[in-house]
């Protein structure tokens, strides 16, 4: 199951982020700025995924989750392709918005499956396992997409069925949006795992709205931790590729394996940290998730201080390589410490609720601020470095604070879940 969802997840990063690399021959062909680009890689794509997480979120606490993850496939396939046929910013940016809506069915999904199949000793490793998934998409977007795009640029004037000719950038929107329709039926493949302590109706219609009571302060810090980290996270997927193609002057086909090879890496560490943490947390530490990510800020704090204004490229990609600890792996943070907290009613609808929250402040806001910045701020497309120091610095500064006063109360409301009802 775990390898299935990584596979389908893989698969939505990677026709989510390619556009990241696209940026530059996409705004000649439609003469559009920095902050008409940030709409499209920004909002077009996280206002519909977090408008419509919340129904699929309530979606896959009562129908089958893979049959609901099936036609988000679909869709945000379909979407992808038709990014590749959009002439105008105005269907560039609904495209994206499709794309959108299709890939906010997967993670409600797929965290409620997971959480559902694995002993909670496990689950962060799991979750791990499956969260690696995004990396290795960024890896596969910037890997294959330098390969993709330069094999595109070669082929010359390409005309297409229903569209004519098609530039380069179109034929890869194309081509990495196809796949999808058959990586969909993959999850028949698989078993829809047995919902744990289900409840009754009662208990559906009052436990959410009773968890959000019982644990506000704690659910309002843990919102403006991981929304501070969406917006560091997404506004460099977002933008270091234009800032690599500015600053050094690299190419795709350059940067885009140096790229991969730092997601790899990152990668690589969700398992390594997800161990940890379970171990920690098996030994009595009971806000372990939060406290060991707090950990992680602080240690990498440096390299996120100074990778903007590194003057060497191999400088900047080993800091970013760095920085990808800790803006990849909160949703696995963010899973496991629900997953101990909230009835299985209403955890699908709890991640919806944070993926909402910061995905429209993370991904809505985060990639915007800085076109914004760039174009209004500097007035000058060479600095959007600074640009990015800014909204980085400041959102990890923002969440190590936030998650320090969240062990507050993290510590005491698992112990209580646990005293309620054992593992």
């Amino acid at each position: 199951m775990v390898g299935v969802l990584f596979a389908v997840y893989v698969f939505a990063w990677l026709d989510r982020l390619i556009l990241s690399m696209l940026v530059e021959p996409i705004k000649g062909t439609m003469a559009l700025t920095d902050f008409q680009m940030s709409l499209i890689l920004g909002p077009a794509f996280a206002v519909s995924y977090a408008i419509f997480g919340l129904p699929l979120g309530w979606a896959a606490d009562r129908f089958q989750r893979r049959i609901v993850v099936f036609f988000g496939i679909i869709l945000w396939a379909a979407a992808t392709v038709a990014c590749g046929f959009a002439n105008s910013f105005e269907t560039l940016l609904l495209a994206r918005v499709l794309v959108g809506v299709g890939e906010a069915a997967l993670l409600p999904c797929a965290y409620s499956m997971i959480a559902d199949a694995f002993p909670r000793d496990k689950l962060t490793v799991a979750t791990s396992t499956f969260q690696m998934a995004g990396k290795v998409g960024s890896a596969t977007a910037f890997g294959l997409g330098g390969l993709a795009i330069a094999f595109a640029a070669g082929l010359g004037t390409v005309v297409l069925p229903l569209h004519g000719p098609a530039e380069p950038w179109q034929l890869v929107m194309i081509m990495v949006g196809a796949p999808g329709f058959l990586l969909a039926f993959l999850m028949f493949t698989i078993r829809e795992p047995e919902r744990r302590n289900p409840g009754g109706t009662q208990e559906k219609d009052g436990a959410l709205r009773t968890f959000i009571a019982e644990n506000r302060a704690l659910i309002g810090l843990m919102m403006a931790a991981f929304s501070a980290l969406a917006l560091c996270g997404y506004s460099m997927t977002a933008w270091v590729p234009t800032f690599i193609g500015r600053q050094f002057h690299w190419s795709p086909a350059a940067y885009g394996p140096a790229l991969s090879i730092m997601n790899l890496v990152a990668a690589a560490s969700l398992v390594a940290n997800g161990k940890i943490v379970d171990k920690l947390f098996a030994g009595g530490m009971k806000d372990a998730h939060l406290r060991f990510y707090s950990w992680l800020i602080l240690l990498v704090a440096p390299a996120v201080v100074s990778m903007f204004f590194l003057s060497n490229p191999w400088a900047f990609l080993a800091c970013y390589g760095v920085v990808q600890f800790i803006t990849v792996p909160f949703m696995v943070y963010l899973s496991s410490v629900l997953a101990l907290l909230a009835p299985a009613r209403v955890r699908g609808q709890m991640i919806a609720i944070f993926m909402f929250v910061f995905t429209m402040l993370g991904m809505g806001v985060g990639p915007s601020l800085v076109g914004a910045l760039t174009d209004f701020v500097f007035q000058s497309d060479a600095k959007i470095g600074h640009s990015l120091a800014i909204v980085t610095i400041s959102s990890a500064a923002i969440a190590f604070v936030c998650l320090r006063l969240s062990l507050r109360y993290l510590g005491p409301a698992v112990a209580r879940r646990l005293a309620e009802q054992p593992a």
